[in-house]
């Protein structure tokens, strides 16, 4: 007999361009079965056995027969990707310039991502026992057991004829019975015991006595027009991007909820997108208000297990809408009719490992794919996107200028720092911010203070010798902690002891430069010593579910301050929040990337947008050097089109996006002359490769020139044609021969170009 050979096409997990492509690989005869698209297995390779991806069955190889080698296993889990994913995963790996290797990683369960545990995770699942009554085999039995001298048992079934399936431990617990017993009963299958397994539910307790209630919504007529645009297109099943442009408490989370419910009566699913972890408390909440346990969360702050068990629950089909973090995307969520991005501006939907991906992008790729509509929301949207609205056929631009349930935008007076007597005057809390906080407070009202410099100074200096402590790893100036009372690197993150003397002459004569988040809450600590001063910055919120709790803190009753950096800025729905004070904003201008005036703007105008959401007043006050800026002037004008026109002339005139597309190229290595080296080999071999389809920055030293050991040289590409440009850089990549550990970094659309 003729053995009728099949044949995988199958990626190797090994993430370089050496090998990126798939190896044939034959299939043998009692996988057949089990053997599909996405399916993981083990393969040999070499000389040694390694995970891989199918990616593609066959009946014939071009390869001689001895050259092919036989699957040895497939890997105990499901298929991690179908067709549709694996097109989105051919896109990735296609535009951002990364091994496709590289890319499958991110569909794997979280615990499964390397090739030493894609045969499932180190989980260790919590079982627990329940216990059934089997009466069909009871009222055979019943009459024939002396139940007098069974007294024990008795109670059992009659325990199970009443409350029906109960867990073992409540069983024993309310009947007095034992082990005994019970194991009795099911030897003669008058019960079963099953194992179910105890899930790991990562829930948020919004901890106020109050119960959240169920809103009735009411869309005005400007939400209604929005969500009639975009459940035409969930109707039509076609995909379209919308970009809801709405200010600051429009109400968009309200029409995403309605699309919601227009999907899920279609019997699809949504996919819910944040920025930022601290954004998932109140959005699940008015979610799970509306849907109950059809909801769920997903993000990295949840732990191992929590995660692995939640994706296995998403795979299983359990939730019909998940919320989270860019990760969500590669969520294993089937028969999606939606996917919602709220706050899409944001730049933390910029992954900033190796495969740079965009989440707005792939978000719109994967719509595109499965045909269904991409919704997108901001009060400020990024620059790019509100220009793709406004000039692509697939694309519509809704607008919701007012708010939902006030028609009275907060108050907005700015403070010149320039004009303050420093002998007089705390520049750092004003007078006049001052005097706001306490009037506020006086109303039982609550405030927030913004700045967006974490730690107590920027740096420390001697002032006997001069000495300015550095991190040795960047050479950049350590910023200084009070909590825990060390040195800390912001840029490698690493720490050093800090006793207040200077580390070279010894000198206790030290002062500290500038002004950072704990700083500005030891001076609001001490001058409103009866008031609960809450911080909220990457330092304080590393712990599971800490935004929640200072956010519970923070909305119990009662004034309160709560000061944090940008991740405060945005989706705080809090009603009695009705001042806003802006310590300072003018450091960011300086910074050298284009995007610092967008950045600007939009935190200043989202973070003014948490005074006043409902029905009192709101004030913000924005303390700055420079108050003739056309930011500043744009923010009390609340005109947003104003400075998005103005940010367009600027940006077309020195054709960066969206008059073009970027690639940052960064070369990075501990010994520099080498960095160098490899930079300028580089950028010849682009120079003589892309032709004219492209201008060419560099090759230069990064504005961070030096980061944990390693320098840093970036070569930045400008081009319109991004097609023909990323194939030619995927070939130069797997050409070129760089020096030693040298590291080179493709990100492309960055959205900080440091």
């Amino acid at each position: 007999m003729v053995r009728n050979n099949k044949y995988a096409e199958v990626y190797v997990d090994i993430g370089t361009f050496d090998i990126d492509h798939a190896f044939d690989y034959r299939i043998p005869a009692h996988l057949s079965p089990d053997i599909s698209i996405g399916k993981v297995v083990r393969v040999p390779f070499k000389n040694r056995l390694e995970t891989g991806y199918i990616v593609k069955t066959k009946d014939n190889s071009e390869l001689a027969e001895k050259e092919i080698k036989d699957i040895a296993a497939i890997a105990d889990v499901k298929p991690v990707f179908d067709q549709q994913k694996l097109e989105l995963i051919n896109w990735i790996s296609r535009y951002y310039i990364q091994p496709i290797g590289s890319v499958f990683k991110f569909f794997l369960p979280p615990g499964g991502k390397s090739r030493y545990a894609a045969g499932g995770s180190a989980i260790k699942f919590k079982y627990k026992d329940y216990i059934i009554l089997n009466e069909d085999v009871y009222k055979q039995v019943k009459d024939k057991i002396n139940w007098e001298k069974n007294h024990s048992k008795k109670k059992v079934v009659d325990y199970l004829t009443l409350h029906g399936e109960v867990s073992k431990e409540r069983l024993m617990k309310d009947t007095g019975s034992g082990n005994a017993s019970i194991a009795s009963l099911a030897e003669r299958n008058i019960i079963t015991v099953i194992k179910k397994r105890q899930k790991r539910d990562f829930r948020y307790d919004y901890g106020t006595d109050k119960t959240p209630e169920k809103k009735n919504i009411i869309l005005n007529p400007y939400q209604k027009k929005a969500l009639l645009s975009i459940e035409d297109a969930i109707n039509k099943k076609v995909f379209h991007k919308f970009l809801i442009e709405g200010v600051t408490g429009s109400g968009k989370t309200d029409i995403y909820i309605a699309a919601c419910k227009k999907v899920l009566d279609c019997g699809k699913k949504a996919l819910i997108l944040t920025p930022e972890i601290s954004l998932t408390p109140q959005l699940f909440s008015r979610f799970e208000l509306e849907f109950g346990s059809r909801v769920c969360v997903y993000h990295s702050n949840m732990n191992g297990a929590e995660r692995y068990e939640r994706w296995l629950d998403i795979w299983n089909g359990e939730f019909d809408i998940v919320i989270g973090t860019r990760s969500s995307i590669f969520t294993p969520l089937d028969m999606i009719g939606i996917i919602i991005l709220d706050e899409e501006h944001d730049p933390s939907y910029k992954e900033g490992t190796r495969v740079r991906y965009n989440t707005q992008d792939v978000a719109i790729k994967l719509g595109e794919i499965l045909e269904i509509p991409v919704v997108m929301g901001s009060a400020t949207p990024d620059l790019v996107t509100r220009y793709r609205a406004e000039i692509e056929d697939d694309f519509t631009l809704l607008r919701v200028p007012v708010k939902a349930q006030s028609t009275d935008f907060p108050e907005i007076e700015i403070i010149d720092l320039k004009k303050t007597d420093r002998l007089r005057e705390d520049p750092v809390i004003t007078g006049r911010l001052f005097t706001a906080i306490r009037e506020e407070l006086d109303k039982n009202n609550k405030v927030i203070i913004f700045l967006n410099k974490r730690g107590y100074s920027n740096f420390v200096i001697c002032n006997k010798c001069g000495n300015v402590p550095r991190c040795p790893a960047c050479d950049l100036s350590y910023s200084y902690h009070s909590d825990p009372g060390k040195l800390v690197c912001h840029h490698c993150g690493r720490e050093q002891d800090y006793d207040g003397k200077c580390p070279v002459c010894g000198a206790d004569n030290i002062f500290l430069y500038g002004t950072g988040i704990q700083r500005v809450q030891s001076k609001l600590q001490m001058r409103f010593k009866d008031t609960p001063v809450l911080r909220m910055d990457s330092d304080v919120t590393v712990k599971k579910k800490s935004h929640q709790e200072i956010l519970k803190k923070f909305i119990s009753p009662g004034g309160s301050i709560l000061i944090g950096t940008q991740m405060i800025a945005k989706g705080l729905d809090i009603e009695d929040v009705t001042l806003v004070g802006i310590i300072n904003c003018d450091s960011m201008l300086v910074l050298p990337d284009y995007h610092m005036n967008e950045r600007v703007y939009q935190l200043m105008t989202q973070v003014s947008g948490r005074a006043g959401r409902k029905k009192k007043k709101g004030r913000v006050i924005i303390q700055t050097y420079n108050p003739e800026s056309s930011i500043i002037e744009n923010i009390l004008a609340n005109d947003y089109e104003s400075f998005y026109r103005q940010e367009l002339e600027n940006r077309k005139e020195l054709k960066y996006p969206p008059f073009s597309n970027l690639i940052n190229i960064i070369i990075s290595g501990k010994d520099e002359n080498k960095v160098k080296k490899d930079a300028g080999g580089f950028f010849r071999r682009i120079s003589g490769a892309a032709g004219d389809c492209c201008s060419i920055l560099g090759p230069a030293p990064a504005p961070f020139n030096k980061i944990n050991s390693f320098y840093r040289w970036h070569i930045i590409i400008k081009s319109g044609n991004m097609d023909s440009l990323n194939e030619t850089l995927a070939g130069i990549l797997k050409r070129f021969k760089k020096s030693g550990e040298n590291k080179i970094i493709i990100d492309v659309d960055p959205v900080w170009i440091l």
